[in-house]
């Protein structure tokens, strides 16, 4: 018999303890945050059935207008999350990092493939070797020209985004960034993606205020999931914000 805080007034079953158990051990382990991510991320998508997550996405396209214009893997995280939070909700004192990282997962996922991927194909055929020795920029890059089959993470792509908007030595003499810009130029409202006040700033709060913290051993709650859900799918959220500024001419 497993009870939770030493309280024997609540006992946990032991699939639960099982899963609170393996997420800790990961969060506990010496990797770096993308991996974490990563590995929490994958956790908890097994956390629920393919019913459960069909009728979960099938409800969150029911509430949220443009839920379908993301991609498929973001909606199963998102619908996850959503599905985990509301098991939760119905606990008090349990640890919410799972969801929350599920929510932050999505917007990495919806970043590689509005913003990476077409950066990629514009790069194709082009010579990136500076570019993947700079410390700013080689993740991306490497991926862009196919040294790694990883895509860039979370911190990874707003530090790119970051060095674009404010390097000017480096817009003139990066071939990446160059390429960078063709992209955006195909997108009429794509200088959000630059702005201090815009992408950079709402991509630092979800890296640094949620991602970050769900994957370390702090216990985040219900107010830090719904704030992250507000910012991510809110009516100004994030996803949203992104669709408008990756739309082509």
């Amino acid at each position: 018999m497993t009870v939770f805080r030493q309280d024997w007034n609540r006992l946990l079953c032991n699939g639960c303890y099982g899963r609170l158990l393996s997420l800790h051990d990961i969060r506990a382990g010496a990797t770096d945050d993308s991996e974490l991510a990563d590995r929490l991320a994958e956790e908890l998508l097994a956390l629920v059935s393919e019913e459960e997550l069909r009728k979960a996405v099938q409800l969150l396209r029911t509430r949220i207008s443009g839920f379908d214009q993301l991609t498929e893997r973001s909606q199963r995280l998102l619908a996850t999350s959503e599905f985990v939070a509301r098991h939760l909700a119905n606990a008090t004192g349990l640890d919410w990092s799972a969801a929350v990282v599920g929510m932050c997962k999505a917007v990495e996922v919806e970043l590689v493939e509005r913003l990476v991927a077409p950066l990629a194909a514009e790069c194709r055929g082009l010579d990136l070797d500076e570019d993947a020795q700079d410390k700013d920029l080689e993740r991306v890059a490497r991926f862009c020209i196919g040294r790694s089959r990883t895509p860039p993470e979370l911190g990874t792509i707003r530090h790119c985004l970051q060095t674009a908007s404010y390097s000017r030595s480096r817009r003139d003499t990066s071939s990446l960034l160059r390429a960078l810009r063709r992209t955006m130029s195909r997108w009429p409202d794509s200088p959000w993606l630059l702005q201090p006040d815009g992408a950079l700033a709402v991509l630092e709060q979800v890296t640094t205020q949620y991602r970050n913290r769900a994957v370390h051993t702090d216990e985040l709650q219900q107010a830090d999931f719904d704030a992250c859900f507000d910012l991510v799918l809110g009516d100004r959220g994030l996803m949203w914000e992104l669709v408008r500024a990756t739309e082509p001419r």
